[in-house]
């Protein structure tokens, strides 16, 4: 259900949901629940549903989409087999040299 915050909710969470995440004049897209509290306090008001959509993130409409002319695909990503510290020595290793007795 989508609904617009017409006053901030004076309860700062409500069975565990955050509520001062909610803005002024924010529309939301919120479960039915949490949206018919919302409402039945005063703390929103619902969109009609014939107001058009909000925008797509990531879409071709987006406002804010950051296109980069010319950035190349990063290059294929090679796995190690072994870590780093695999190719130096340590107190555990002894490459066959014995202790005099």
């Amino acid at each position: 259900m989508r609904i617009r915050i017409v006053h901030q909710p004076a309860l700062p969470d409500l069975d565990g949901v955050d509520l001062t995440q909610f803005h002024v004049g924010r529309e939301y897209d919120l479960g039915i629940s949490l949206a018919s509290v919302l409402l039945a306090e005063g703390w929103a008001e619902p969109i009609p549903l014939d107001a058009p959509p909000p925008p797509v993130p990531f879409g071709p409409e987006d406002p804010f989409t950051m296109r980069i002319v010319g950035r190349r695909e990063p290059p294929a990503l090679v796995r190690d087999e072994f870590p780093p510290s695999a190719k130096r020595n340590s107190a555990a290793d002894t490459h066959g040299r014995r202790r005099p007795k």
